[in-house]
């Protein structure tokens, strides 16, 4: 991860996965934390990279995503900013870009890894999530498939 300092700007790459075992039921639906937990492979070529820059003078959140604007997308994405700005205490907007170097939708956890990565730079300017819990607690509730080991495993790997 990298931070541009005196900037309210990150970027994060987080690996995905392909889920060997995946988990049933929810122990808490709140915050999307799974019953039992599953068993993953990352794979290490496969990744999104995600650049977050919070601006003060931005009315609404904006998302690309793979080169095209995305507003289908964007409600999860400023549900997850809105998890961020709440911890940071902020209520500035952000301009969000993220790419995959795999097809996204194919069944490789490009959700998943998008969301840590999205998670760990959003976090990272509002010194938000810089723990691997913390910072795994607002991956789960945007995405079911970040089980808690997954998510803080993708959470650690995409801060190195």
């Amino acid at each position: 991860m990298t931070i541009s300092r005196g900037e309210r700007r990150a970027s994060a790459r987080a690996r995905a996965n392909f889920a060997l075992i995946k988990y049933w039921g929810k122990a808490d639906a709140r915050l999307n934390v799974p019953a039992v937990g599953s068993i993953s492979i990352t794979l290490d070529a496969l990744w999104s990279d995600t650049d977050v820059e919070f601006d003060d003078a931005l009315g609404a959140d904006e998302l690309v995503l793979d080169g095209r604007s995305r507003a289908e997308q964007l409600a999860k994405v400023s549900a997850c900013l809105d998890l961020v700005r709440e911890r940071a205490g902020t209520k500035a907007r952000a301009r969000v870009v993220s790419a995959n170097n795999f097809p996204t939708g194919a069944g490789l956890a490009s959700s998943a890894s998008g969301f840590a990565a999205l998670v760990t730079a959003a976090g990272a300017p509002q010194r938000v999530g810089q723990e691997a819990e913390r910072g795994s607690i607002v991956l789960h509730a945007l995405d079911g498939a970040a089980g808690p080991i997954d998510g803080c495993r993708r959470i650690i790997h995409a801060q190195r």
